[in-house]
């Protein structure tokens, strides 16, 4: 299991908490972090951190995006899906205050908005401790390898390209919602199932 999906957090946190001594960790010959469940246990009691749960019962999403057309028609589908309840953001400001009350599991962000971008939405989301769990859809409409990477380094559990099919985007939902996430991915299908050698792992 990684410790990032342990903790309900970005890899790149649980590398920076490695290279600042707060969590022991050790190289095997391959080059690959490994973490001992044990000092993951006691990182976490110290930190006073539950881990990431998967969601159970009514799943709340919010929609951050400031394209009329697309925030709608997506609130609008995925608010007739069972146990889902959804909202919506114009802006990063008005995202912020959702993510204070709403309090969802899932927040779907535009990358490219005016005002506050997807990429400082996404830091102030992952930097909260009210809301360091909660996973980060990525949407870009500019899926560049580049972009792909800045959205990773600010937090985001999934990038996806847009346009997006809703359907897609739903069953990206469900499985971020689940714990499933791969920090990032390909742009096209916005998974990548090989593990991250900088993706540190649990050894028991």
């Amino acid at each position: 299991m990684q410790v990032a999906e342990r903790c309900g957090v970005h890899y790149t946190t649980v590398r920076r908490w490695i290279l600042d001594g707060n969590l022991p960790a050790y190289e095997t010959p391959g080059g690959h972090l490994r973490v001992l469940d044990t000092d993951v246990h006691a990182f976490l009691e110290s930190r006073k951190l539950r881990g990431w749960r998967n969601v159970t019962g009514t799943l709340r999403a919010l929609i951050v995006d400031d394209d009329a057309a697309f925030r709608e028609s997506a609130v609008e589908f995925l608010g007739r899906q069972p146990n889902m309840r959804v909202r919506q953001a114009a802006d990063g400001f008005a995202a912020g205050r959702q993510v204070s009350e709403f309090q969802p599991h899932v927040v779907i962000l535009d990358l490219f908005m005016a005002g506050m971008n997807g990429l400082e939405v996404c830091r102030n989301i992952k930097a909260s401790p009210r809301s360091r769990q909660t996973r980060v859809l990525v949407l870009a409409g500019y899926a560049t390898t580049e972009n792909i990477e800045k959205a990773k380094e600010a937090g985001a559990d999934l990038c996806m390209a847009k346009p997006i099919g809703l359907d897609e985007l739903h069953g990206a939902i469900l499985r971020l919602a689940r714990g499933s996430s791969d920090g990032g991915g390909t742009p096209e299908s916005g998974t990548d199932p090989k593990p991250r050698p900088t993706d540190p792992e649990i050894n028991s």
